[in-house]
C-alpha cells in the first residue's frame, strides 16, 4: 500500500542523506525501495493525470521538509539534506505532521489556508465544502511556491519575457506590436515598454528585478523612477520575485508626477495562476446543491 505525504518524512531523509543531492525521479525511485512497493504500487496512476500516485504524494513530502529547512533545493529538480535533517536522522526521530509544526514557515503555510482563530485550542468541525476550499487554497499556494522557484531557476532575459506575457494576458497591451522589449544589454532601468493604445499616448514604463533573497529598497525605485521621469514616462511599473522594504514601499506611494506601482514575487504567481500564464489546469469539479426555487416554484 502507498504510503500518505506525512508517512514518508524519514524515508525522504534517509535517502537524500545518502547522496550529495538527487534529482526527483531518482528520489521517488529510491524511495519506493525503501518501501518495498511493488510494480504496479509504483505504476499506480492519479486519476485524469500522467502522474505517479508515488511522485505526487512524494512531492508533497518534500513541500512540507522544504518549509522546515530539512531538505533544500539546489537546482530545479534537484534536492540535498540540510544540516538540521541530518541531525534528526542521527537523533531517531521519527518526523510527523506534530514535529514539524515547531517550524515557523511550516505553521504560517498550514495556517494562512486555516481560517481557525489562532487562540482557539479545539480544532473546529469542517464540512466538506470547506474541507475541499482549504485543500484547494494548499494547493495553490504550494504551485506558487514552485512558480517562483522555476522563476528564480531562469535567466534574467527570460524574467524579463514573463513579465511582458503577463501584462499581454491581463489586457494591457493594445496589440502585439505594442509591447516592446529594450535591449537588454542598454535598458537604462527600463526592461519593457507597453503602449496602451494605437498611438502610444499611454506608455507603461516596466522594470524587471529577478532577486531571489533581498528585498528591492528605496534605493532601487529612486534610480526606476528617474528612468521612468527621463522618458517623459508618468506610469512605472517595478516586479520582483523579492519583496520591498516598507521605505520603497512608501517612497512608491508619495509619487505625484509618475504613477509607481510595486508587484513582488507572491503577487506576480498569483496573477500568473489568475491569467493561466506558466500553469494548467489539471481537474475541474463541479459541486451541486438543491434547487429550492425549483421545488418552491407553484405548478402553472
Amino acid at each position: 500500500m502507498i504510503p500518505q505525504y506525512n508517512e514518508m518524512y524519514n524515508e525522504v531523509l534517509q535517502v537524500l542523506n545518502k547522496h550529495h543531492q538527487l534529482r526527483v525521479r531518482d528520489m521517488v525511485d529510491e524511495v519506493s525501495d525503501v518501501l518495498h512497493l511493488t510494480e504496479d504500487e509504483r505504476n499506480q496512476k492519479m486519476e485524469n493525470s500522467h502522474k505517479t500516485v508515488i511522485y505526487h504524494r512524494l512531492g508533497w513530502t518534500k513541500t512540507y521538509l522544504t518549509k522546515a529547512g530539512l531538505i533544500r533545493s539546489v537546482e530545479r529538480g534537484v534536492y540535498q539534506i540540510t544540516p538540521q535533517g541530518e541531525n534528526i536522522l542521527s537523533s531517531h526521530i521519527r518526523v510527523d505532521d506534530d514535529y514539524l509544526m515547531q517550524y515557523e514557515e511550516v505553521r504560517q503555510f498550514v495556517n494562512r489556508h486555516n481560517e481557525q482563530p489562532e487562540n482557539q485550542t479545539k480544532p473546529k468541525e469542517s464540512t466538506p465544502l470547506e474541507n475541499i476550499d482549504q485543500s484547494i487554497k494548499m494547493i495553490s499556494s504550494r504551485v506558487s511556491d514552485e512558480l517562483l522557484d522555476m522563476i528564480i531557476s531562469k535567466d534574467p532575459a527570460f524574467f524579463e519575457k514573463l513579465v511582458l506575457d503577463l501584462l499581454d494576458k491581463m489586457g494591457y497591451a493594445y496589440d502585439k506590436e505594442s509591447i516592446i522589449s529594450t535591449d537588454y544589454s542598454g535598458d537604462e532601468g527600463i526592461d519593457g515598454i507597453i503602449n496602451e493604445d494605437q498611438f502610444g499616448f499611454n506608455s507603461i514604463y516596466i522594470q524587471a528585478k529577478k532577486w531571489n533573497r533581498s528585498s528591492v529598497g528605496r534605493p532601487e525605485i529612486q534610480k526606476f523612477l528617474g528612468a521612468v521621469a527621463g522618458q517623459g514616462g508618468t506610469k512605472g511599473l517595478f516586479i520582483t520575485t523579492s519583496t520591498f522594504t516598507r521605505e520603497a514601499i512608501d517612497y512608491a506611494k508619495k509619487q505625484l508626477q509618475v504613477k509607481l506601482i510595486l508587484v513582488d514575487g507572491k503577487m506576480l504567481t498569483d496573477l500568473m495562476m489568475k491569467y493561466n500564464l506558466g500553469v494548467s489546469v489539471v481537474q475541474t469539479y463541479e459541486i451541486k446543491q438543491l434547487d429550492l426555487d425549483y421545488f418552491d416554484s407553484e405548478l402553472v
